[in-house]
Protein backbone atom coordinates (compact mmCIF):
# COMPACT_ATOMS: atom_id res chain seq x y z
CA UNK A 1 0.00 0.00 0.00
CA UNK A 2 1.43 3.43 -1.23
CA UNK A 3 1.31 6.40 0.93
CA UNK A 4 -0.97 8.50 -1.53
CA UNK A 5 -3.64 5.57 -1.06
CA UNK A 6 -3.26 5.37 2.93
CA UNK A 7 -4.13 9.12 2.98
CA UNK A 8 -7.25 8.78 0.64
CA UNK A 9 -8.46 6.02 2.53
CA UNK A 10 -8.11 8.48 5.95
CA UNK A 11 -10.22 11.19 3.91
CA UNK A 12 -12.58 8.95 2.80
CA UNK A 13 -12.80 7.79 5.96
CA UNK A 14 -13.18 11.22 7.58
CA UNK A 15 -15.33 12.15 4.75
CA UNK A 16 -18.05 9.44 5.84
CA UNK A 17 -17.48 10.33 9.50
CA UNK A 18 -19.13 13.63 9.09
CA UNK A 19 -21.94 12.51 6.52
CA UNK A 20 -22.71 10.27 9.76
CA UNK A 21 -22.75 13.29 12.03
CA UNK A 22 -24.88 15.43 9.90
CA UNK A 23 -27.46 12.90 9.34
CA UNK A 24 -27.53 11.96 13.04
CA UNK A 25 -28.12 15.43 13.81
CA UNK A 26 -30.55 16.12 10.92
CA UNK A 27 -32.47 12.88 12.92
CA UNK A 28 -32.63 14.88 16.19
CA UNK A 29 -34.06 18.27 14.50
CA UNK A 30 -36.61 16.24 12.92
CA UNK A 31 -37.77 14.39 15.51
CA UNK A 32 -37.77 17.91 17.92
CA UNK A 33 -39.64 19.38 15.16
CA UNK A 34 -42.40 16.91 14.87
CA UNK A 35 -42.57 16.70 19.11
CA UNK A 36 -43.32 20.49 18.72
CA UNK A 37 -41.77 23.18 20.53
CA UNK A 38 -42.06 21.81 23.91
CA UNK A 39 -39.58 19.14 22.66
CA UNK A 40 -36.87 21.25 22.84
CA UNK A 41 -37.91 22.63 26.03
CA UNK A 42 -38.33 19.45 27.54
CA UNK A 43 -34.56 18.07 26.57
CA UNK A 44 -32.92 21.54 27.81
CA UNK A 45 -34.95 20.67 31.27
CA UNK A 46 -33.48 17.20 30.87
CA UNK A 47 -30.09 18.73 29.78
CA UNK A 48 -29.83 20.86 33.01
CA UNK A 49 -31.33 18.50 35.56
CA UNK A 50 -28.46 15.78 34.41
CA UNK A 51 -25.66 18.20 34.07
CA UNK A 52 -26.74 19.66 37.86
CA UNK A 53 -26.62 16.03 39.28
CA UNK A 54 -23.58 15.75 37.68
CA UNK A 55 -21.55 18.53 38.94
CA UNK A 56 -23.43 17.68 42.64
CA UNK A 57 -22.01 14.27 42.77
CA UNK A 58 -18.55 15.67 41.06
CA UNK A 59 -18.42 18.26 44.25
CA UNK A 60 -19.78 16.20 47.03
CA UNK A 61 -17.07 16.01 49.28
CA UNK A 62 -18.13 13.09 51.40
CA UNK A 63 -17.60 10.30 48.22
Amino acid sequence: MTKHSRQLMRTRQRGSALVEYVLVALFVVLVLMAVGPGGIQQLMTNLRQAYSAFVYAISASWI
